[in-house]
Formats: C-alpha cells, structure tokens, sequence
C-alpha cells in the first residue's frame, strides 16, 4: 500500500487497536459468557446432523461469530462513533492476537467497516484514496435489525463526488440529500454504516482511509463495559437466526446445482449486487464446472465457504479468485473448477479437502452508461478424469511453476492487510 511514497496501512489506527482491546475484554465478560452458550446449544442443536462431517469447524465458528458480535458492540456507541475493520480471519499484529470475527459468508475481498449512527444527528466522514487505482466502495446504511436487515440507504463510491486527490466527505443526517451527492439519509432505527471496500488487487489497492465525526454534541459519556456486553449479548442472539438462514440458503439447497443470479438486496445483502450460490457435494474422483459472464461487472468474485458459511483458506489456497485473480476463456466468458486437487486451469476453486462446500458468485459496480446485463452461468457435476472432454474451449491453463507464483502473491497481498504501521 503505496501513499505518497510512504508505506502505510490505512487499517492499522489507534481506533482499531482500541476497539480490538475492548472487544477482547467483553469476551470474558459474564453477559457475554452466558450469551454465547445459549448460541452454542441452539447452533449444535440445528446443524449436528446436517453439518456432521464438518463439525471439527464448529467451534471456531462459534468463537468467530461472537467476537463479530463484540466487535460490533465494541464501537457501537453512536454517541462517539468510531471507524473500525471486523468481519476478518484471525491475525497478529499489534503485538497481541486477534480472533477471526468472519459471519455468514463474507467476501475474501472486501474489507468490512463499520460506523455506530442515530437517527436525528448529524455527522461527517472524511476519506482519502490510499493507493493509484482506489477500489469500489459501498457503503450502506443499517437498521436496528439483526433478526433480517434492513438497508435504509445505500452510496456506492462509483456515484460520489471524489476531488483530484482521491479525499471526499460524506455526510449523514436526517435530512434528504438534496444536492449533496456523497449524503446518507438516516430514518428511525438507524443503526450503523457497513462500508465495503472491494479490492481486486491485494498487492496494490488498499482500503481507503476513513474518520468519522460527530457534529452534534453527544450529550453523555461513552458506554461502559457492561452496557457494551449487553449490546452484543443481545445482538448475537437475535442475529442467530438470520446467520443460520444465510447458511442454510446455500447448504440447504439441492446438492450440485447453482440457482439463477438474483439481487442481494431481498435478502439483507447489498443491493447494487447480483449473487448466486450452490450447495456442492463433490465424491474424490468428482469435479464441478461453472461457465459465467462478466454482464459488465467491475467487481466479481466467486469463492467457496464450509458447511457453516465460513471462508474457507484463501489466503494461500484458491478457494476465492476474483476479476483481477480469474483468467478469461478464449470467448470471453470465466469457467471455474470446484475440485479437490489441481486440475491444471487457472480458474481453479480448491475445496480445501471439504467434500461439502457452498459456492458463492457476486457481481457489482456496474457502470452507470452502458445498457445493463443480467449474469448468466451453466454449470455441470463431471468426473474429474473427463474434464478435457467437458471444458470449454480456450480455457486458460496453468503450470505447477505458475501455481506456486500465484499462491505466493495470494498470500503476500493478504499480509499487508494486518500490516501494523
């Protein structure tokens, strides 16, 4: 991450650190104890039978959904908003581990933020590009709603007003936009932003660098601990069952078939995106072929998650691949190979070992004048030996030597994210 000749990451802030600290400590908070064996005994309860061959990943789920939920309570207090990165696998840096925090099928490519917001106050962000080619950025206002979210408002970096420096501000407030093209207009229930930077590059692009700032004076001191476990015991819970439905909506599905692209934004996920997912049941000696288009997408990926909508290993394995990782057939369309070992294509999705993933595929950031394009795919269950007689012609191979190369970028670009300077 390049920044006027300065390396930086625009992540690594004192608020981060701060927020990380108090999320850890809410973890061994009583409230929050007795919150997450409830969460537990409900979970075990629903998917010991249908998860069997992957409960070995149970528990880190478990531990990885309720420090999201205190993450989110760490820097919910809209009184004295905060910008802060969650919805991220478990990292070191700033001299201390951190626990993944990853819920309900999160992107390998997004780097997820959240800012607390109340109804009837006024507030600004001011952000700046941090790197040549900035990624597209969405941010979407939120409801007080975990059981089924609520989009109340969406911005999308592709319709703001950037300056020729890459800085902007946005601003939030009750009031209509009006003029004001970089503006989220909050409703009654207004929870928070969730800001979405997509990287395509993981080497060059970096996340753009954020402040938030309250304009009116928030009128009482900041929320203590015990208010904060509450906030997160209360919102685990309630988020539970939306969690367990964006699971099942996937591993629930008819094995080895991808239903049509449809929009995320029926269902809580961002509005401006199409997506499609596929419950995958693959034998040894089985592979899995999907044909897509770009339908003028700036930003697509596809990737795999495990039996509880977990990102599986992407960070040196290709599990994940997205439009600047994936290689075009010939034609112009993207065929992927959902299989257990190298089948020599670049587009390779590698399940980890898993028989039983859930394949994932988005498209967003569509440019504003050209005709729009509904994604199409085809995909077909082969055996794993027929693949030369089933593949598409002009698919793009790839050679042991480029593999190791392509692996080694993967997880090079990865690091940087928890680059603590």
């Amino acid at each position: 991450m390049k920044d006027n000749g300065m390396t930086t990451n625009p992540l690594a802030t004192e608020d981060q650190r701060d927020i990380e600290a108090m999320a850890l400590r809410l973890l061994r908070s009583p409230t929050l104890e007795r919150a997450r064996d409830v969460a537990t005994m409900l979970w075990r309860n629903a998917v010991a039978w249908p998860a069997r061959d992957q409960m070995d990943r149970f528990d880190n789920m478990i531990d990885e959904y309720v420090f999201h939920y205190a993450m989110r309570a760490a820097n919910g207090d809209a009184a004295h908003p905060r910008v802060a990165r969650f919805m991220a696998p478990a990292h070191h840096w700033f001299g201390r581990d951190v626990p993944g925090s990853r819920w309900a099928g999160d992107s390998p490519d997004f780097i997820y933020r959240l800012i607390p917001v109340e109804h009837g106050v006024r507030y600004e962000v001011q952000g700046r590009k941090t790197c040549s080619l900035g990624p597209t950025v969405n941010y979407a206002l939120m409801g007080d709603s975990n059981a089924a979210p609520v989009t109340q408002g969406l911005l999308d970096s592709l319709d703001m007003e950037i300056a020729s420096d890459g800085s902007f501000t946005i601003t939030i407030d009750e009031s209509p936009a009006g003029e004001r093209r970089n503006h989220l207009q909050t409703r009654p229930g207004a929870d928070h932003i969730l800001i979405r930077d997509a990287l395509g590059d993981w080497i060059d692009q970096s996340a753009n660098a954020l402040v938030v700032r309250r304009i009116d004076a928030a009128g009482r001191a900041p929320m203590d601990e015990s208010a904060l476990a509450q906030r997160a015991a209360k919102n685990l819970l309630e988020g539970l069952y939306y969690t367990y439905y964006c699971t099942r909506s996937g591993s629930g599905q008819r094995p080895n078939e991808v239903r049509a692209p449809l929009s995320s934004g029926a269902f809580g996920g961002m509005a401006t995106q199409w997506g499609t997912k596929g419950n995958l049941d693959l034998a040894p000696d089985e592979a899995f072929v999907v044909t897509t288009t770009a339908a003028g997408a700036g930003f697509r990926n596809v990737m795999l998650t495990d039996n509880f909508h977990m990102s599986l290993n992407y960070w040196s394995r290709t599990s994940s691949l997205n439009m600047m990782q994936m290689a075009p057939d010939d034609d112009g369309r993207f065929t992927y190979v959902v299989a257990h070992r190298d089948p020599g294509v670049h587009n390779w999705l590698d399940t980890n070992g898993l028989r039983e993933t859930i394949f994932g595929h988005r498209w967003q950031a569509f440019d504003r004048d050209a005709p729009s394009e509904m994604p199409t795919l085809t995909a077909q269950l082969v055996k794993f030996d027929d693949l030369d007689k089933v593949l598409p012609r002009g698919v793009a191979e790839i050679d042991p030597i480029d593999r190791a190369a392509q692996l080694a970028k993967r997880e090079t670009g990865f690091k940087m994210r928890f680059l603590d300077r």
